[in-house]
């Protein structure tokens, strides 16, 4: 596979010139509306008189999708797994990702999608939509520009709603127009040559969430029964039964969606299959016509853990998936058992460029452990006293390399020297350095003492649906004791150690490092204080983005220019200039040292049912690229 770069510059490329006055046409080839053809179960609705015609159905432009391999059939039902009652990643990674542009297949440009086509002027300031003329939802209402207003000013830029929003969006930058049924016009205060990949993410389907006719229901300025309506329904004000039911959780199977197939079983705990049904008003053909998706359904089982997801992939009962199994560890007994679970493996090229990221809170309340936290020769000292080596025997069979929190060699940002200092294994320089920190007095168990007089001991709380995150912190555990740094590991849920987290709380977080490919721009949390994701400067990355915050911090000099320079990035529309101004973001975080890489992860790979058509031979994995979805998973297929 290429360098998944998404800032070359060809025709369609990520470049606010090449886009700049240029409608940019849906991929595929025309289909003459004579040519439509659809699913059995509906021809049979449509003969039976309760269901339109598909001509109908679809919009006067569909978007013809040309096949990764060929033209497939009708039927079947793809299964896959969710992890636990919060597991909505998967579900918007699979069935729930149609924005109105796109990510291709290698990520490397930005496509229409929902939108017919769309314009950004030079300044990237002016972002206009065009829609389909006679695209409609799943209930068959027509889908027009005023469903995007809605989300946009109706909720996102709401002062009265309280609750979430798609994150990393610059709301308040924002001024939405609405030209006419089938075009829209966001408007810019401030340039943002970054928006377009924004909303070709995973959240981008924000904007694509929230039928006005269904959701408008649930707004007073639309309804003014909404706080009645939402009563009624067992939510404390309009604004929880919105979030709930309008944005990303899934629990309300009856709210109308752009999606290939439409959610006919809520996700809300009780139900331990969630289904998804064809949705007969979906936009997309294929190349011969035919409406698709192809497979009639789409089931996910609920599964308390891991184990349970792994038994299944291997008695053959996940057709598609590499949510939550698809580890190092696992791959031997995964691999072992395609013959009789009737699978194969595909390969995934992991955006992530750590398995674990370490994290001190340089934002602590504890002014002892903040003072020591923020001396870069003590963040330095642990990275040296880090077994990279044992961790990637141990824990990955040999699979991986020592790595720091950098974009990934095959990204056009990496960084040498942020990628490589201070991984090799010096635990004699990493007590040098300690003592030299005045450090040098330790209590009867041999930990080190700080400023107080207390042991230094770093709590950490690993989350229990990441097993190799408990695996490897065991082993940094003993490592670091070595040095006389006590690390108090304890594995607990999920939900817990973001309660932590939020609150400021924490000693130190461990989480993926996500931002090492195509993301790197988008997802700068660990490059300097970016989002709420930033553990180790939490309250920096809040001045950041709002410096009137609550719970706000003013950062440190170095972490303000970081900042200053990505708005110098995000108002430039030239890819060049942008890569240019990252690396001095880059610069300033190998300067820094803010947080500690472990390794590199190796290549990943997908469980695919020997029977599924159009599957990838490779792809991106990522979170903001939210494989599989940019593939058309409505194009899956079985081919017996």
């Amino acid at each position: 596979m290429k360098h998944l770069n998404p800032h070359t510059q060809s025709r369609h490329r990520l470049s606010m010139a090449a886009l700049s006055a240029t409608l940019l046409a849906v991929p595929g080839a025309s289909v003459l509306a004579a040519d439509y053809q659809e699913a059995p179960q509906l021809a049979e609705q449509v003969k039976a008189g309760t269901l339109p015609p598909v001509e109908e159905r679809l919009p006067e432009t569909p978007f013809v999708l040309e096949p990764i391999e060929s033209v497939g059939q009708y039927g079947g039902v793809w299964r896959s797994a969710l992890k636990g009652t919060y597991d909505n990643g998967w579900i918007r990674r699979t069935v729930a990702y149609q924005p109105l542009v796109a990510f291709n297949l290698d990520w490397s440009e930005v496509v229409p999608n929902v939108a017919e086509s769309f314009e950004v002027n030079d300044e990237a300031t002016e972002f206009t939509f065009h829609l389909r003329k006679g695209h409609k939802w799943s209930d068959g209402e027509p889908f027009t520009a005023a469903d995007i207003d809605f989300a946009l000013n109706g909720i996102a830029k709401n002062p009265d709603y309280k609750g979430e929003r798609a994150p990393n969006f610059d709301w308040d930058n924002m001024t939405g127009e609405v030209i006419d049924e089938t075009t829209y016009r966001i408007t810019l205060e401030r340039p943002d040559g970054l928006l377009i990949q924004r909303l070709a993410s995973v959240d981008g389907p924000f904007l694509t969430f929230a039928p006005k006719h269904y959701c408008g229901q649930l707004v007073p300025s639309v309804n003014p029964d909404a706080d009645k309506l939402a009563a009624e329904r067992g939510f404390d004000s309009w604004s929880q039964a919105l979030e709930k039911t309008c944005f990303t959780y899934f629990t309300d199977e009856k709210r109308p969606s752009l999606n290939a197939w439409q959610q006919t079983t809520a996700y809300d705990g009780l139900n331990q299959i969630i289904e998804f049904e064809r949705n007969p008003y979906f936009y997309k053909v294929d190349t011969a016509g035919n409406q698709l998706p192809y497979i009639d359904k789409a089931t996910m089982l609920q599964s308390e853990n891991v184990e349970d997801i792994l038994l299944k992939v291997i008695n053959g009962e996940v057709d598609f998936s590499n949510r939550h199994f698809a580890t190092v560890t696992n791959k031997p007994v995964i691999y072992d058992s395609q013959e009789s679970g009737n699978y194969r493996l595909t390969s995934t090229v992991d955006a992530r460029m750590n398995h674990a990221i370490l994290q001190l809170n340089l934002n602590n309340e504890d002014p002892v452990k903040r003072a020591l936290y923020n001396e870069r020769d003590f963040r330095v000292a642990l990275s040296l006293a880090t077994d990279r080596e044992e961790i990637v025997d141990v824990i990955f069979a040999g699979q991986g390399k020592p790595f720091q929190a950098a974009p990934r060699p095959e990204s056009p940002y990496y960084h040498e020297e942020l990628a490589t200092q201070y991984t090799e294994y010096d635990p004699d320089k990493a007590n040098e350095l300690l003592d030299g920190l005045g450090l040098t007095e330790r209590n009867d168990d041999g930990i080190r003492l700080n400023s107080a007089g207390d042991p230094i001991t770093i709590q950490l709380y690993t989350p229990s649906d990441q097993i190799e995150f408990n695996d490897m912190a065991q082993l940094i555990v003993n490592q670091w004791a070595e040095i006389g740094i006590q690390l108090d590991q304890r594995n607990v849920e999920r939900s817990f150690v973001y309660e932590r987290l939020h609150g400021n709380q924490h000693d130190m977080h461990i989480w993926w490092g996500d931002g090492g490919l195509g993301d790197a721009l988008l997802d700068a949390r660990y490059y300097f204080p970016f989002n709420r994701e930033s553990a180790f400067a939490l309250q920096w990355a809040q001045w950041f983005n709002n410096p009137d915050s609550e719970g706000g911090n003013e950062p440190s000099e170095p972490a303000k220019k970081q900042m200053e320079l990505y708005r110098d990035l995000k108002a430039s529309g030239d890819p060049a200039q942008q890569a240019e101004i990252f690396k001095q973001i880059l610069d300033i975080s190998a300067e820094q040292f803010w947080v500690i890489g472990t390794v590199l992860p190796a290549e990943g790979y997908v469980v695919v049912n020997k029977d599924l058509g159009n599957v990838p031979a490779s792809q991106p994995y990522a979170w903001l690229y939210p494989q599989p979805a940019p593939m058309g998973t409505a194009q899956l297929y079985y081919k017996n």
